[in-house]
């Protein structure tokens, strides 16, 4: 396992509503990478991806609203690019972060208790692959988790679970959003308004 039993053990330990706050907090993070392909290339990928993550919020929230995931998962699937190892970052990444909201939408679904390991795992190949096109090389398993870049992701997904460890709480909604928004900018550096 490329970054140790005890980051794995953590994030498999989280139950349905922490995976999936977990999930979603890391899709936000991600969602710069996304609205900057989108408007680059004349999409509208970004405009129901913002709205799908303002859905999640209210829902994890308050559960007030009746909202029909299935229906919202598909349509994002519609929208999702997909993409070869060829083709440039800026598809790669938004492409990853669609992939991380349907696997959101996944744990609300179908709670397999996977997801917030497999969006942590989108996540950390954004920032891979940002990091081989940056530096126009191939990295090796071992030479990854020694980059300062992904050693800074892992901290930040760390992070999220130690807020997560705490009382379900108006104010760890508040600090998990926080967080998720990044001070505008993505995972990979990407600010929100760019």
């Amino acid at each position: 396992m490329m970054f140790g039993d005890m980051f794995y053990k953590r994030i498999n330990n989280l139950s349905n509503w922490q995976q999936t706050l977990f999930s979603l907090v890391i899709t936000v993070r991600m969602y710069p990478n996304l609205k900057l392909y989108s408007e680059s290339n004349n999409l509208n990928i970004h405009t129901t991806f913002e709205k799908d993550l303002e859905l999640l919020w209210s829902y994890l929230e308050s559960h007030e609203q009746q909202i029909d995931f299935a229906e919202l998962q598909e349509q994002l699937l519609e929208l999702t690019p997909e993409y070869n190892e060829e083709d440039p970052l800026g598809k790669i990444v938004a492409s990853l972060a669609c992939q991380s909201l349907l696997i959101t939408f996944d744990s609300i679904l179908n709670h397999t208790k996977t997801e917030a390991l497999l969006v942590s795992e989108k996540s950390i190949m954004t920032v891979i692959k940002y990091l081989e096109v940056r530096d126009d090389t191939t990295y090796d398993e071992d030479q990854i988790v020694e980059l300062d870049e992904i050693q800074a992701e892992l901290d930040f997904q760390m992070n999220i679970i130690e807020v997560l460890d705490h009382k379900r709480s108006s104010l760890m909604f508040k600090t998990l959003k926080e967080m998720a928004y990044n001070e505008g900018f993505s995972n990979i550096g990407i600010p929100l308004d760019d």
